[in-house]
C-alpha cells in the first residue's frame, strides 16, 4: 500500500474545509462552493458581461471547456488538500461536483486526463487529474484514455505568470501509444487558470488525430 493510500486510512475522517468530523468535504462545504456567473462563454465556459461564442480567454484548440465553480469559498482547501495533503477520496467529490454541475458530454466522447511530470506523480503517489477522469468515467458513463504524456518536465505552474505558465506548457505533452487517441476527447483537470495547459494537451492531441477537443475542471481560477 502506497503513503497515499495509507494517509487515506490513518487520516481522522473531517471536512477538508472546515475540519468538520465526517467526510471529506461536509454538506455546508460544498453547498458553500460559489457557482460561476452567468452569463458564460460558450468557448472556454468562463464568465462574460454578454453571451459570446468565444472570448478573449479562450485559448489555441480547446473547442470548448467547463468548469463547475469559481476557485473560491471552499474550493481551494479541496483541492489542495487532494494534492498537498494526498486526500485522495476528494477526487471523487471533486468528480461529483462536476457531474452535479456540468453537463455531461456527448455520447462518445472519451475522458482524457490531464498528464503529471512523472517526477511529480511519484512524488504525490497519484495523479489527481487521473483519479477525477475514473470518478467521472463511472458517473456519466464514459471511458477514460489515458493517452498523453508529459515529455518535458518544468517548475510547478502554481503561482507562475501568464506567461511562465505559457512557456513551461508549450511543447510538454504529446500522446502516448499506450492508448490511442480519441476522436472526440475531454480533457480532466483539476484547476483551469490561464488556460495554458489545456491549451498545450489540446494541441498534442490534435497532434494524435483528435477532430473534437473540450475539457471539464473542477474550478476555475480567474
Amino acid at each position: 500500500m502506497g503513503l497515499a493510500a495509507i494517509l487515506d486510512v490513518v487520516l481522522p475522517p473531517a471536512c477538508a474545509a472546515c475540519g468538520l468530523p465526517g467526510g471529506p468535504a461536509c454538506a455546508a462545504c460544498r453547498a458553500a462552493l460559489v457557482h460561476l456567473p452567468p452569463p458564460l462563454c460558450d468557448g472556454c465556459g468562463g464568465p462574460v458581461p454578454v453571451p459570446v461564442a468565444r472570448c478573449p480567454a479562450c485559448r489555441g484548440r480547446l473547442g470548448w471547456g467547463r468548469q463547475a465553480v469559481e476557485w473560491a469559498g471552499p474550493a481551494p482547501a479541496f483541492v489542495l488538500a487532494l494534492k498537498d495533503g494526498r486526500r485522495r477520496t476528494l477526487a471523487g467529490v471533486l468528480a461529483d461536483v462536476v457531474a452535479e454541475r456540468v453537463p455531461a458530454p456527448r455520447a462518445g466522447s472519451v475522458l482524457v486526463p490531464v498528464p503529471l511530470a512523472r517526477s511529480r506523480e511519484a512524488a504525490r503517489g497519484f495523479n489527481q487529474s487521473d483519479l477525477m477522469a475514473a470518478a467521472l468515467g463511472r458517473r456519466w458513463g464514459l471511458p477514460v484514455a489515458r493517452c498523453l504524456r508529459r515529455v518535458r518536465d518544468g517548475p510547478p505552474q502554481r503561482g507562475a505568470s501568464a506567461s511562465a505558465r505559457a512557456r513551461q506548457a508549450a511543447g510538454a505533452y504529446a500522446p502516448w501509444g499506450r492508448a490511442p487517441v480519441p476522436a472526440v476527447a475531454v480533457l480532466v483537470d483539476d484547476v483551469r487558470t490561464t488556460g495554458a495547459t489545456l491549451a498545450a494537451c489540446a494541441r498534442a492531441l490534435r497532434h494524435g488525430g483528435a477532430e473534437s477537443i473540450g475539457s471539464v475542471c473542477f474550478a476555475r481560477a480567474v
